[in-house]
């Protein structure tokens, strides 16, 4: 079976390398120029990361990443409201650990090296004849293939050729500024985040440094709004005190590259279509706010991996739909919470922000994370 990847994101990478791990044939087509500029940090569950071991990286993947330890929840002006030890929840099921997106991408790489890679090329067409995909690229060429699987974003083309707009993006209206921030004091695997009145910063370990996201309504921190003045995002960010000065001072004067994250997802109303299937934020986008995006791409993979691997090109529309049955409605369960979890986290008002610190003085990280918690024990 010949299978087309548009796509070399977390989804597309794992799945050719869980094809090539296999002999299966397939070719990946990215439309960036290379992986240079490729993403920020991350963070992986044991639902995603637990597929290292099937590819022999698990060790390489804890090698390169720094381990998720705590979780500290603090209110607008730095003070804790709580910590809550992650341990217990997640170590029973496998390692957890924050990575830079590039890293983990070279990682998953190294297992599919000899898999064609076509950089700077995406797919702008294609047609389903019912047997074969023929596939039009963005350098004119085509080739053909027995599956094209749609691993190109939040704002997939293919889920747009397959379905148009089949359901509106999940819009918050907040962004965030990214950065990474080197040789710090910090404690190397505590996560901590300031939730304030309309502002929201977290601080992330990865191996080395920390990554540093700060969030805010679009219309009073985006970039149409301060341009490319880092003093207005610092003075913005400030407003939390003094123990996030080290890290907004880490911030450029002149934001210039400066990745601002505009905050959203998307829910497919289907993930497949004839012999054309999506993965990945193509099929399911998450807020960041969860942090689980990059651990179902990698699950996800690893399904439609299984269910391909127990079919050939003649019965490939049974294998498909047994992979949306088994990692939809679980993908959409996340998305939710991360969804629910954004609704707390986004408050601009600030007796609303009081309310909801007072409140989480309260919460378990069962409550906080319950499908998380729920799903590392289920099957997928």
């Amino acid at each position: 079976m010949k299978i087309i990847i548009a796509g070399a994101g977390i989804g597309g990478m794992a799945l050719a390398a869980l094809l090539r791990q296999r002999g299966a044939t397939a070719e990946l087509y990215e439309r960036a120029p290379n992986f240079d500029h490729s993403g920020y940090m991350l963070g992986l569950y044991p639902v995603g990361a637990r597929v290292f071991h099937g590819l022999d990286l698990m060790d390489d993947f804890v090698s390169a990443s720094e381990r998720m330890a705590t979780y500290t929840v603090c209110n607008g002006h730095g003070e804790e409201i709580h910590t809550y030890e992650l341990g217990p929840m997640l170590d029973q099921f496998g390692y957890s650990g924050g990575i830079m997106r590039g890293e983990l991408l070279a990682l998953l790489r190294r297992r599919c090296a000899d898999v064609p890679l076509h950089f700077g090329t995406s797919v702008t067409d294609f047609d389903d004849s019912g047997d074969k995909v023929m596939v039009r690229l963005s350098d004119g060429t085509q080739n053909t293939c027995d599956l094209l699987v749609g691993a190109d974003g939040i704002h997939s083309g293919i889920r747009q050729k397959l379905f148009g707009d089949d359901a509106p993006d999940h819009e918050t209206g907040w962004g965030c500024w990214v950065w990474v921030v080197r040789n710090t004091s910090r404690p190397a695997t505590a996560v901590r985040e300031h939730w304030g009145a309309g502002r929201f910063l977290g601080v992330y370990p990865i191996k080395g440094g920390v990554g540093v996201v700060a969030a805010g309504p679009g219309r009073t921190v985006g970039p149409e709004v301060v341009g490319r003045d880092g003093h207005k995002v610092k003075e913005h960010f400030s407003a939390l005190g003094p123990s996030v000065a080290d890290l907004v001072g880490e911030l450029p004067d002149d934001l210039g590259d400066t990745f601002w994250w505009k905050l959203s997802d998307h829910r497919s109303k289907d993930w497949v279509k004839g012999r054309v299937a999506l993965l990945g934020d193509a099929a399911c986008a998450f807020l960041p706010t969860a942090g689980v995006g990059a651990s179902i791409a990698l699950e996800s993979a690893a399904v439609l991996d299984d269910e391909l691997g127990r079919t050939d090109a003649h019965f490939l529309a049974g294998a498909l739909a047994r992979y949306e049955e088994r990692r939809k409605a679980r993908a959409e369960a996340f998305q939710t919470d991360s969804r629910k979890l954004a609704s707390m986290m986004m408050i601009e008002s600030v007796g609303m922000s009081w309310g909801r610190d007072q409140l989480m003085k309260f919460y378990t990280l069962d409550m906080l994370a319950k499908t998380i918690a729920q799903s590392l024990a289920k099957p997928i």
